[in-house]
């Protein structure tokens, strides 16, 4: 079978993360987003480890390994720590599911403009879910962010001080906020900053070092788990663009 690559262009800016044409070969993999997936044309096509999803698009719940099949489409990632991710996730549950024809259409035409794109996934959900994100969580995210950035983490004990719990308790209460262990969402937005570093310096390898990865093998190897697919054959056709953040791809 022909090798299909991946062209198109993506953009990042806290929280969201969207990439709009071909999608390509990809492996089952999994990542720290909640995904929406929508077919430019036709049906989406979506594997999972033990089924197969289609329809105009798909939801797919952070940590859910999955595979998607070459298409032309749309692909949304919204972090679960946001707004609209945590709604997206209290609306759409724990399990992938394929979403309603309408609510595709407003998204793809939403996508046109990112604001109108962020607007639209905001809104969809605040008669079903909350809108609103611990602010406790938000420090801690802003901690984690500037923390990468400047190259030196900040261990659990300080974040769970800043909180006022105890290093275990700290734990469980992250994972119920974020869906996920502190270790994932580190390792998801260390995976972030290095293609923040990407889009603006063009750079692989530095943008790597400088996001905190001991090398580019070791970015590689974590964005295939996340991406299913090598960095370098991602990003090769794809026109990539960030703000000056790394908060996520949600």
């Amino acid at each position: 079978m022909a090798k299909m690559n991946w062209t198109g262009s993506a953009w990042l800016r806290p929280g969201l993360g969207v990439f709009r044409g071909n999608a390509g070969d990809n492996a089952l993999h999994a990542h720290y987003a909640h995904q929406v997936a929508i077919a430019l044309e036709g049906e989406v096509e979506v594997t999972l480890a033990a089924s197969r999803l289609r329809g105009a698009g798909i939801v797919i719940p952070a940590n859910i390994r999955h595979q998607l099949a070459p298409q032309k489409v749309l692909l949304i990632y919204l972090d679960p720590t946001s707004a609209s991710g945590r709604a997206l996730f209290a609306e759409a549950g724990p399990l992938p599911k394929a979403l309603p024809a309408p609510y595709c259409k407003k998204l793809l035409t939403a996508a046109q403009s990112q604001a109108f794109l962020q607007q639209a996934l905001t809104g969809s959900f605040s008669t079903t879910a909350p809108s609103t994100v611990d602010e406790r969580l938000v420090a801690i995210v802003a901690k984690l962010e500037a923390s990468l950035g400047s190259g030196i983490d900040v261990n659990r004990d300080a974040l769970a001080a800043m909180v006022n719990l105890s290093p275990s308790r700290f734990s469980h209460w992250f994972v119920a906020q974020a869906g996920m262990p502190l270790r994932g969402y580190r390792k998801w937005l260390r995976l972030l900053l290095a293609l923040n570093n990407v889009a603006q310096t063009g750079h692989l390898t530095e943008a790597a070092h400088a996001a905190g990865f001991a090398d580019s093998a070791h970015f590689s190897r974590t964005f295939r788990q996340m991406f299913g697919i090598s960095p370098m054959a991602a990003l090769q056709q794809v026109s990539l663009h960030a703000e000056a953040s790394s908060g996520v791809v949600s």
